[in-house]
């Protein structure tokens, strides 16, 4: 699960990404260009990620997030299942 601190809110698509991502910029009054160049990423790929579509380059968005101010963090989820890692590990 992913978590965009600035705003507190979860993140569990990249759809919902790309509305974190609409919203900040447009609380911010920048236009899609403006994001793009401020984050130097071309424009096709923050309009791309706001609408939730193709393949999402991380260090793309990590800028995208940078620029805008938002934060980023991963949790584990919580509950009694063994974690992906564990499986993966034997543990």
């Amino acid at each position: 699960m992913l978590t965009i601190v600035s705003r507190k809110r979860r993140v569990f698509t990249v759809g919902e990404l790309g509305e974190e991502i609409r919203r900040a910029r447009r609380e911010l009054k920048l236009s899609q260009i403006d994001l793009a160049e401020r984050a130097n990423v071309a424009r096709g790929a923050v309009q791309k990620i706001e609408e939730g579509r193709g393949t999402v380059n991380l260090t793309t968005v990590l800028k995208l997030l940078r620029t805008l101010s938002l934060d980023l963090t991963v949790n584990s989820r919580e509950g009694g299942g063994s974690s992906l890692f564990e499986e993966v590990r034997g543990v």
